[in-house]
This record gives C-alpha cells, structure tokens and sequence, in this order.
C-alpha cells in the first residue's frame, strides 16, 4: 500500500490545511493536509516516547510486524500510548469531540504515524466509540524508514515536532534517556550537535548527562537482572522508576577518580537496588542524596565504604543472587528478596551498615561544611559553558557578565583571607 496511490486516484479529500515541515533533506515547504482513514494508518514502532515500553513488551512476546486498521499490532500500541500518560489522552480526545483535530499530524507513504500517535489514538477511541468513521489529518512525507538517510531524516523530524516545537510535551525522563543513547550511541544516527539542534536545546550539555546517566542506568541493570544485552532491558529502569536516584547520584559518580571508583560505583548501585526492595521506607532519591553528600563527598568515610565492600561478604552475596536468578520487573525484585532469607538478611545487613556511615558522615558533615559548599558550587560551575549563554538576549547576557564578575571578586577575597 502506498498512500501517494489513493492521493492520485482522488481517495483522500485535502482538508485545505498546510503544514510547514523543516528538516534537512526537505526544503521548508507547506504541505498539503489530508483526511486520511484510520484503517490506512499503524503506530510507529520506533517513537521514542514508547520504545522501552516496546521492548518490555518484545521481551516478553517477541516482536510484532506493523500492521494498519484494527489489528493487533495497533491495538498493543495503542495501549502503550495510553499508559504513558492516560490524562493527556484523555485531553486529547476531549478536545477532538469538541473542537476537531486541531494540530495535523505526518505520516509516510506506507501509512506509519511518526507524528501525532496521541492524536491518532484518540480518533481511534472516537471511532469505536461512534461506530461512525473517522479521518486523522496530516501531511504525507515521501520517506522511508528502511533507507539508513532516510532513517535519519524521520528521527530529526521527529525530535523537531516533539522537543523542538513551543507546544511539545517532555518525553518520561527514563524514555527521554534511552532516546538520546539509542539514537547516539546505538544506531549511531546522530551526533550529540546533531541531536541537540534537531531537539531544540540550547547547548549539549542535556544530552551528553543523559548519555552518562544511561551508562549508568545500563550498568545497573547489568547488576539487577544480569545475561543478555542490557539495552534491551532498559524498561527496567521506567519500571523501577530510578531515573529520580540516578539524576540524583549520577554527576557525583561520574566525577569520582582513583581505583577505588568501579567498586564505589557497584556499592551504591547496590544501595539503590536495596532502596527499591521495599526493605525500609526511605525514599530511593534521599537514600542516594545521602550517599551523596554525607558518603562520598567525605574522604574518610568514602573510604570506609571501600574497606566495607571489600572486606565484607554481603555486597557479594546480594549481586550472587542475582546472577542466579534475575529480575524482569519491579515486581520481581521484591519478590526476589522476600523469598531468599539469606539474601534478604544480607541486604539488611549492608543498608544498616550504609545508614551507619551515613550518620557518622552527617556528624563530619556539620564540620565540613563550608567545603562541601564549595564543592558544590565549583560542580556547578564545572559544566557551565559559554553555549549555555547564546539563548540570553542582550540585557540577560550582561546580567550574566555581572554575576561572573561578582562571583570572581568573591573568590578573590576569600583567596585573600585565606592566603592563598
């Protein structure tokens, strides 16, 4: 099926609507708008917004072939659409019913939406809803997924009217995450610049964190449910809900140095999987902020918690556990502590020595804390480029030329007291 063919054969009634499409490989044009049937029309199964849900799902049942009309592939997918944010759907379709569609959404030739699935479900929940049927308007865009430039294409034009564009909705964080790695580092169909400028951000300092928080988010994973590609088990980390605790970890981590750094790194990885056992009440986010600032930011006790790793058996013990038997669900990972007696005393052994550290790190901390100010404000300052000022306009640039020299006479005259 090609919908070009039902355009020349006078199928598809043009709404009169244009749309500008702007990505390289196209010119800037209008595009004519047409009101195309739902039964031409299938889900893309790339979209970033659903791909971890998709490859949860592909873990599980295997992959699924697109297909148009009301078919099973559309009815899954449609159903991943809704469990990403049912309220936005729900607005979506509400404003359908009384105003019509009001953004056009484009599609390809072979009838894959790359743009509007919330759209398209709700005309598609509208329609069994009526019985009577209905049009999704958009624009055709003579493109093909199977073609490597072409891929490429359809990815900036996706980012462009996702993340781009005034009106977007943020992806989920966790799906935001795999996006920008699978796209980076795994299809390798842009660069971190490419990315940036097809998404709309500033600078790139956003997506080159998001590539270190998926490093980290990977190994993790290695760790919760090890064997097979950990790519592939990102859902994971959505299902898990970590990208709180690892946003909250994550600079921290990456800024450690020294040998110590890969067992530091797997001992509060193994924290946060504890965290997200249901072995204590702590929220996962706090338990990571105080491995952060009372733990790994004092010297001493930073040390402490290498000498524990180490010497001590539960570390070992909890991530043994897992290489025998791994998770593939949140569910799982409660279930897999609960049921291990062992295993369940162990992590209760390494959370109370981990909270110990913690309270004998705040103590220091209180002592210390001038200098963990100051450790926080150069880390701050540390990933601050001049890309990260180009947006300002003219009396914003020079508000930000003061503050810099502010913070330079500040540094002076503490240099000075300090006689440095």
């Amino acid at each position: 099926m090609n919908l070009f063919d039902k355009v020349i054969a006078g199928e598809f009634r043009k709404t009169g609507a244009t749309k500008k499409i702007s990505v390289p490989g196209n010119d800037g044009s209008n595009y004519d708008v047409y009101a195309i049937p739902l039964k031409y029309l299938y889900y893309n199964d790339q979209n970033g917004r659903i791909n971890t849900a998709y490859r949860q799902y592909q873990s599980e049942n295997g992959v699924l072939a697109p297909e148009p009309g009301d078919s099973e592939y559309n009815q899954i997918f449609e159903k991943f659409v809704l469990d990403s944010n049912s309220q936005a759907l729900k607005d979506t379709l509400k404003s359908i019913k009384e105003k019509t569609q009001q953004e056009p959404g484009v599609v390809l030739p072979d009838g894959r939406v790359i743009d509007g699935n919330r759209r398209f479900t709700a005309l598609r929940m509208y329609q069994r809803e009526t019985n009577i049927e209905k049009y999704f308007e958009a624009v055709i865009l003579n493109l093909d997924t199977a073609k490597k430039s072409d891929e490429k294409t359809i990815k900036e034009l996706e980012l462009d009217l996702q993340l781009g564009r005034e009106e977007r909705v943020d992806y989920d964080p966790i799906d935001r995450i795999f996006d920008v790695y699978n796209t980076i580092k795994i299809e390798k169909l842009m660069t971190v610049d490419e990315y940036k400028k097809a998404s709309g951000a500033g600078n790139t300092r956003g997506i080159n964190r998001d590539l270190r928080l998926a490093e980290l988010i990977l190994r993790f994973i290695s760790l919760v449910s090890p064997g097979g590609n950990a790519i592939d088990k990102f859902y994971l980390a959505r299902d898990l809900k970590i990208d709180g605790p690892i946003e909250e970890i994550g600079g921290t981590l990456d800024k450690l140095t020294g040998d110590d750094k890969e067992a530091v790194t797997d001992a509060v990885l193994v924290r946060l999987l504890l965290a997200k056992s249901g072995l204590e009440t702590a929220e996962p986010k706090i338990v990571m902020r105080d491995m952060k600032n009372k733990i790994l930011k004092n010297p001493d006790i930073k040390s402490h918690l290498v000498d524990a790793t180490e010497d001590d058996d539960k570390l070992d013990d909890i991530v043994d556990a897992f290489v025998k038997k791994p998770i593939a669900s949140a569910a799982e990972l409660k279930q897999r502590i609960n049921e291990d007696e062992h295993l369940k005393s162990q992590a209760a052994r390494y959370i109370k020595s981990t909270n110990r550290l913690a309270f004998k790190g705040d103590k220091d901390g209180k002592r210390r804390k001038s200098l963990s100010e100051l450790e926080d404000i150069y880390e701050k300052l540390s990933v601050m480029s001049a890309s990260d000022f180009t947006e300002l306009n003219v009396d914003e640039n020079a508000e930000a030329k003061d503050t810099l020299k502010d913070i330079s006479d500040v540094v002076f005259k503490l240099k000075k007291e300090l006689r440095m």
